[in-house]
């Protein structure tokens, strides 16, 4: 399935969304196909993206961008191909364009195993695993689940909360460890990513687009928000919560019960509420 750029401008306009546009030399917007969504730094030909900086236009290679504004001449996008648009809240316009074009892309997919027993023992523990690529030796324990949506949701002027569909998935690489009860959400638009020989504790929740570094502790009850980074080597200990797009540097320690809002250095020791180095 697929639409024009042109019908997805248009209903930018009908919801209050759209703020200017810009096109590319010899892009007609009525036969321009969008059939795809990717992130703004993936997109390529057909492909549908947001972004929260106008000056991405500069560099997008696809085919129809959502952004603030103010955009600039026709002849510096990037995508000479393209349509940019500039919408009073990206991420919103993006949902609301997802839900009213995209939504046959959010359905949930097989997983796939590098070792095919796995799904056995899933199956047998009562855990889900969807919308996910599996490494080799991964241990994967009762009651785990592994891609289902996050919390994504952006409100509206008029205060309701939309939802922004998921359609990514989860990379899960070798080695690694899920223990009883963990979630691992399946990405936005990208995927969510456990590197080799991670482990993650009892309960703990990692969100959306997280990309969790090799050899990684996380402990029991360990929240980390959407489009997170975690360094390799870091230990996130019990309880700990870590904010959404916080960076957390390798080899880093985040203390019991920390709140983590600001971003942690390499080889940095974090404790508290709100958190803050020790050392």
């Amino acid at each position: 399935m697929s639409s024009t750029a042109a019908e997805i401008v248009r209903y930018l306009d009908d919801i209050g969304q759209l703020e200017s546009s810009v096109t590319g030399a010899d892009v007609d917007p009525a036969r321009l196909e969008i059939a795809g969504v990717r992130t703004d730094a993936q997109a390529g030909l057909g492909d549908l993206a947001w972004s929260r900086d106008a000056g991405a236009a500069a560099r997008f290679r696809g085919s129809l961008l959502l952004c603030p504004g103010p955009l600039p001449a026709a002849a510096e996008i990037a995508a000479a191909e393209g349509v940019v648009v500039a919408c009073s809240a990206p991420r919103l316009a993006m949902a609301e364009v997802l839900t009213r074009f995209f939504s046959h892309l959010s359905g949930d997919r097989e997983p796939s195993y590098a070792e095919s027993e796995l799904a056995a023992v899933v199956l047998a523990g009562q855990s889900w695993v969807m919308n996910a690529v599996v490494g080799a030796r991964v241990s994967i324990a009762p009651h785990v689940t592994v891609g289902c949506s996050g919390m994504g949701y952006e409100r509206a002027s008029d205060g309701r909360l939309v939802r922004f569909p998921q359609l990514g998935g989860v990379r899960i690489e070798d080695d690694v460890d899920l223990a009883a009860h963990a979630t691992i959400q399946r990405g936005t638009l990208g995927d969510t990513v456990i590197r080799r020989g991670t482990k993650i504790g009892p309960h703990a929740n990692v969100g959306h687009n997280v990309d969790v570094g090799e050899d990684v502790l996380v402990s029991g009850h360990a929240q980390i928000g959407g489009g997170g980074r975690i360094g390799r080597r870091a230990v996130i200990w019990q309880a700990a919560v870590i904010a959404n797009s916080v960076t957390i540097g390798e080899g880093a320690v985040v203390g019991m019960a920390a709140a983590v809002r600001k971003d942690v250095g390499p080889g940095e020791v974090w404790a508290g509420n709100p958190a803050r180095k020790i050392r």
